[in-house]
């Protein structure tokens, strides 16, 4: 393998120094890749986050700036988003959505017997975060005060009949008296909605969730959200695995008393993604990438996510500098609220692609003389996706969330799941299979990092970004991330330098992610990256090698979706929306299992 690398980085590199001499940088997808990628800017793309910080506003209790969506902060990040591309020849749309916007205010407290907890506010490097609000949480109006009662925790993880799914049913609460007490609920199994709700309805007047501890990765402290269609109204808080397990242990000898306080925000208001696209290229072979726009709110979001939207931006005028003649068009999208939950995208995927499949269900039932979508046959289904695919310009979507962690990796999206399929992350099990295309666009972004004699770390498809829409409706998907809470291990270490044992963003959804929270090199990488993928892609006819049919997609999503969850005709939706970074961001994120 070595070997054919090398041997490959030598063809590329003869046939880019040749291409430059003869001045025809377009006529090969690779040799555009590389002219595009090598003119990207590492100053001008710190230029665009310093921008970015500077219009950032400030947050409500008046201790920090924000870019969240609903934001003045917000507003004026959209401004120069739009200002910049319409400067450079694009043509720019907006599209406005209502958002429910949510906010912790100030004076958030948790003491659980006696010890008064650490959370985003009270921790630094040097202490422990123990806590963190739940998006979409509920306000305690003042502090409340009561005693803990677990459901149904599980800590026998290697036994046969380890049961994940503590307070995901109704019948989970029968017999526990939860009653106007703090449940305190184990991580995994459903949405951490469902928990919450699932206990208020029994009676309780607040939630802790504590993280599962089936692995290293679920240790640390939930930071989720409920998700902006939660009905939950309570308090509801995340935690780490090993305060909940010490609580749990304490319990089986006397009561837990617990007082907690948090007050927030939360209103509806509108918002709006920012759509751009170059004027040239084959309209019916659509490149598209993405980056949400918004931070969280405690923050001005310049790592999570200014880097992504920068690199964006750095690759758009870069291509416009250059005068690239595509030959497919390129799509570009500034998302709203994906820390509130893919707000912004998943309004625009399923805006645009729901009808598509809807027209083409209606032209093969139609043909056959079916009223009724149950009657389709599996052959006529097939024939459904295959007109749908038909109808569906954009072919790929790129999505770049979190690409300047300061203690970073080189992530990239395991498309055809062959390192993580069994991975606690990966959220497409069972039978499923990435689109058509997915594994390639593994591929290209791997042979960029390749030539640079950069290593790559699989990411595991865990739904946490703003592709999870566009994976649902069956398009082929990629990205990169450069890791967000979780800590760096001695394997990454010697792969990429950095801290072991510290968090890939210590300042993940905080207040100082800001200017210095950023690594200049991994953000100029990345950018590189995202510019030389996109453009083979956007000189590429046909886009993919005809390795497959892609009619298996959405045969392969509905064998993996929880059958009273499915719709022929409409978007299969997963049975949660997504984890926690999250991000891989969604920031403030959703649980699924």
């Amino acid at each position: 393998m070595q070997a054919y690398l090398y041997n490959k980085k030598i063809v590329l590199t003869t046939l880019f120094s040749s291409t430059l001499l003869s001045g025809c940088y377009w006529d090969d997808p690779r040799t555009a890749a590389e002219y595009v990628s090598s003119n990207i800017s590492r100053e001008d793309t710190v230029g665009h986050l310093q921008a970015l910080e500077a219009r950032a506003s400030t947050t409500t209790d008046g201790t920090s700036i924000t870019r969240a969506a609903g934001t003045t902060g917000y507003e004026q990040s959209t401004d120069y988003v739009v200002r910049v591309m319409k400067r450079y020849g694009y043509n720019v749309t907006t599209q406005k959505l209502d958002f429910r916007a949510w906010e912790e205010l100030s004076g958030t407290s948790l003491t659980v017997n006696g010890v008064k907890l650490n959370g985003p506010h009270d921790s630094s490097e040097n202490v422990q975060q123990d806590y963190a609000v739940m998006s979409y949480s509920g306000g305690s109006n003042g502090p409340l005060i009561g005693e803990l009662a677990f459901v149904t925790p599980d800590f026998q993880f290697d036994s046969g009949s380890y049961d994940d799914t503590d307070g995901c049913e109704a019948s989970d609460f029968v017999g526990k008296d939860v009653s106007g007490k703090i449940a305190v609920i184990q991580r995994g199994g459903c949405s951490f909605s469902d928990k919450v709700v699932n206990a208020e309805n029994a009676g309780a007047k607040a939630v802790i969730i504590f993280n599962q501890g089936n692995n290293e990765g679920r240790t640390s402290v939930v930071n989720g959200t409920l998700g902006s269609d939660s009905a939950a109204t309570i308090p509801a808080f995340g935690a780490r695995y090993a305060l909940g397990k010490q609580w749990y242990d304490e319990s089986m000898s006397s009561t837990i008393p617990a007082n907690l306080s948090v007050a927030v925000q939360d209103k509806m208001v509108v918002t709006e993604n920012v759509i751009a696209e170059t004027k040239k290229g084959d309209p019916n072979q659509i490149v598209m990438l993405g980056a949400h726009l918004d931070s969280v709110p405690a923050g001005p979001g310049i790592n999570d996510n200014g880097s992504g939207t920068a690199g964006l931006l750095e690759f758009a005028t870069t291509l416009a500098d250059l005068k690239a003649p595509v030959k497919n068009k390129i799509r570009f999208a500034w998302w709203a609220a994906e820390e509130s939950g893919l707000v912004g995208s998943t309004h625009y995927a399923d805006a645009l692609f729901a009808p598509l499949y809807d027209q083409a269900q209606a032209e093969i039932m139609k043909k056959y003389g079916i009223e009724n979508p149950s009657d389709l046959t599996e052959a006529q289904v097939d024939e459904v996706e295959a007109r749908y695919n038909e109808l569906n310009k954009v072919k790929l979507y790129l999505n770049f969330d979190m690409i300047a962690s300061p203690n970073y990796i080189f992530g990239v999206m395991d498309g055809d799941l062959s390192d993580t399929k069994d991975a606690p992350d990966n959220a497409y099990t069972g039978d499923f299979k990435p689109p058509y295309g997915t594994s390639d666009i593994e591929s290209m972004f791997n042979e960029f990092f390749n030539l640079r004699s950069e290593s790559t770390v699989p990411q595991a498809l865990s739904k946490r970004s703003d592709y999870a829409g566009f994976a649902d409706w069956g398009i082929a998907f990629g990205g990169l991330f450069t890791g967000a809470e979780k800590v760096k291990t001695a394997a990454e270490v010697d792969q990429f330098g950095g801290e072991i044992d510290v968090a890939y963003d210590k300042c993940y959804h905080q207040a100082c992610d800001d200017l210095n929270n950023i690594s200049q090199k991994a953000l100029y990488l990345n950018t590189q990256a995202l510019a030389y993928v996109t453009t083979y892609y956007a000189f590429s006819q046909p886009l993919f090698p005809a390795e497959e049919s892609k009619a298996s997609t959405f045969k392969a999503l509905m064998s993996d979706a929880p059958k009273e969850k499915l719709r022929i005709g409409t978007k299969l939706k997963a049975a949660q929306s997504h984890s926690d970074h999250g991000h891989f961001h969604g920031d403030f994120d959703q649980d699924r299992q």
